[in-house]
């Protein structure tokens, strides 16, 4: 433990103060994935395998899913997902929703109306 040693300004007493990190694992600890673990994902639509393909790139979950999307693009539906971590020899089945993707289309500018300038001495 690195313990670093201050003197209080006020009563000169010493004040000895932690500093240690520590990495707090979230999740379940079943559950967990860390970067280089060996995972295989399957992805299921209407009962039929249409993405499956292993992975040793992801370090949590977030990443899982943020890299699943982007492989899913342009794919819309309820998707079953099967993760298997063979390193820690978990399996899971996790659903998730894909929505098609919005195409960008630039709003059209919108010309302005055209009022005549008047001024009270005019009216």
């Amino acid at each position: 433990m690195n313990s670093t040693y201050y003197i209080s300004s006020t009563s000169g007493a010493p004040i000895l103060s932690s500093r240690t990190e520590r990495r707090i694992p979230v999740g379940r600890s079943d559950n967990l994935i860390s970067y280089g673990d060996r995972i295989s994902v399957r992805m299921l639509m209407r009962n039929q395998c249409v993405m499956e393909y292993e992975t040793r790139k992801v370090a949590d979950m977030t990443d899982l899913t943020g890299d699943l999307r982007i492989r899913a693009k342009g794919m819309q539906g309820l998707a079953v997902i099967q993760i298997r971590n063979h390193d820690r020899g978990w399996t899971r089945e996790r659903r998730m929703m894909l929505y098609p993707q919005r195409k960008f289309t630039p709003r059209q500018k919108v010309n302005a109306i055209q009022v005549p300038m008047f001024f009270p001495w005019e009216i």
